[in-house]
């Protein structure tokens, strides 16, 4: 399946919002993408399906010479068909652009889905943040870095 990634719009804030509280147990409000969308530090894009509906996000925080990748979401009933990599393709290649030198994220330990993709395209485990997530639900730690000479053993 085929989806068109690009930078998101204010348009899009409303549907991001919606996704949000889809995929997430503690959702960020449609004000807290607002001020996303303000931050002249944030870049985020959406996957629009062959439709034209908003169907994902991901964006990341630029700080100094690395990307915090803030969050990445896809609807339920489009997930495992190509769109979480592309955004995440989007990310990197935007971040890349931008002469990032790592890019970081923290995921759910449960999240299998996710903690595969990232390693698939080569994010490396750090650790582990107890309870960041809730008591007892653990966040992974990973790096990606652009040249290998900087990766962490």
């Amino acid at each position: 399946m085929s989806f068109l990634i690009r930078p998101y719009e204010l348009k899009d804030l409303n549907p991001i919002a919606e996704l949000e509280k889809q995929c997430f147990e503690n959702p960020w409000s449609y004000s807290a993408f607002c001020m996303e969308y303000a931050d002249k530090n944030k870049f985020y894009f959406v996957a629009e399906s062959d439709e034209g509906k908003v169907v994902g996000y991901g964006g990341f925080a630029h700080v100094e010479d690395e990307a915090h990748i803030m969050n990445i979401a896809v609807r339920a009933d489009f997930r495992r068909r190509g769109a979480g990599f592309a955004i995440l393709s989007a990310i990197l290649k935007k971040a890349e652009e931008l002469s990032i030198r790592a890019v970081t994220l923290e995921v759910n330990d449960a999240n299998s889905a996710a903690i595969a993709l990232y390693e698939k395209v080569g994010f490396r485990l750090a650790g582990l943040r107890p309870h960041y997530y809730g008591w007892g639900k653990p966040a992974r730690i990973y790096w990606y870095y652009f040249r290998d000479d900087e990766k962490a053993d």
